[in-house]
């Protein structure tokens, strides 16, 4: 979970989980295995929906569309 990145939260009871857990998150590679979407999330409740997710992804495929948010900012 630290090597992705991901928001790390404890369990809020027993019925959760026993452990601290990983909050939601996508990634989606490319074809020759560069990164093309991230998506990492620190509540359950701020997942994409996956209808929205497959047809971005259909879109960026058929129009070849560049990789967004190249720029880094400094921190």
């Amino acid at each position: 979970m630290q090597t992705l990145g991901l928001y790390v939260s404890d369990p809020r009871s027993a019925q959760e989980t026993d452990r601290p857990f990983g909050e939601p998150a996508v990634f989606v590679m490319r074809d020759d295995g560069t990164l093309h979407i991230v998506d990492i999330s620190n509540a359950p409740f701020a997942r994409p929906a996956l209808a929205s997710l497959r047809d971005g992804l259909s879109f960026i495929r058929r129009n070849d569309d560049p990789i967004r948010g190249t720029h880094v900012q400094a921190a």
